[in-house]
């Protein structure tokens, strides 16, 4: 009996972690000053939330807005930001696509949407780097057109190889409608921009409404394609050889204009205002 009462009086004294000598768990010291120091983030964050959102959130966005209204610069360095952004996803898109179909179209477009990021992100640059005169910003305004010309020539050509002569690509429902809608934000951005800066006379953004244009005639192209690869089983041969043709040499000559209308009117401007060196 007296044994078992020494060992009961043993184990209550004992602290946590027995004979192995281990510390608490918990120190109750450590665990009072948290709960102190988190109550007085609550209580703090409590008392100044609306300040903390008035000057970190609605504040910025209510300047943002109000500039966004006044200045014409900044809505169509938005805009183009905004299509570099989409375009961006369509690229990585098109570039699954590629891959997982080894298909040769679907690596054009991407590289091709690439591209039109790259040179937007190149136009946002310039609209926040003055120039050294005007001569440069209608150079960088001519090398857009000749970008232009050139991808479109690319893309026009492997869309017509790949249509005709056995490589068409293949679509699923679900890639249809990303191209619709891809297709459905790009003519409606160009319409809007053409619309929406028709005042705004400069080269940059005159350079940025050819892309955004390029860049809807090249998505209804692909949403030709992408409908004529889901439906060549049902559709009419006529139908569909005359489309493999014809619509992308009306879009190649349709971009062709616009990329040649902008290289000779740039060098027609140099060389009324001087040397083009």
């Amino acid at each position: 009996m007296e044994d078992n009462e020494e060992r009961k009086t043993n184990s209550n004294d004992a602290p946590i972690g027995g004979e192995m000598g281990q510390a608490p768990l918990v120190n109750a010291d450590i665990a009072q000053e948290f709960a102190k120091a988190m109550g007085w983030v609550v209580k703090n964050v409590r008392t100044n939330r609306s300040s903390f959102f008035e000057t970190f959130i609605k504040n910025p966005i209510r300047s943002f807005y109000k500039s966004y209204q006044n200045d014409p610069w900044l809505r169509a360095a938005t805009s183009t930001k905004m299509s570099a952004v989409i375009n961006l996803f369509f690229v990585f898109y098109q570039a699954y696509n590629a891959y997982r179909r080894e298909s040769l179209w679907f690596a054009a477009l991407s590289v091709y949407y690439a591209w039109l990021t790259f040179m937007r992100v190149n136009i946002v640059t310039y609209m926040q780097t003055m120039a050294a005169d005007g001569r440069e910003e209608l150079r960088r305004y001519r090398r857009t057109g000749v970008y232009l010309l050139f991808l479109t020539t690319v893309v026009m050509v492997l869309g017509v190889v790949s249509n005709r002569f056995g490589y068409r690509p293949t679509y699923s429902v679900n890639m249809l409608v990303v191209v619709a809608l891809f297709a459905l934000y790009n003519v409606t951005a160009a319409i809007i921009n053409l619309h929406k800066w028709r005042k705004l006379e400069d080269p940059l953004i005159s350079a940025s409404k050819a892309l955004s244009l390029s860049c809807a005639l090249v998505s209804l192209y692909s949403l030709q394609t992408a409908a004529i690869g889901l439906f060549q089983k049902t559709a009419d041969a006529r139908v569909v050889n005359f489309l493999t043709y014809a619509t992308p040499t009306v879009i190649f000559l349709i971009i062709a204009g616009i990329s040649l209308f902008i290289i000779l009117r740039v060098n027609w401007v140099l060389k009324a205002i001087g040397s083009d060196e």
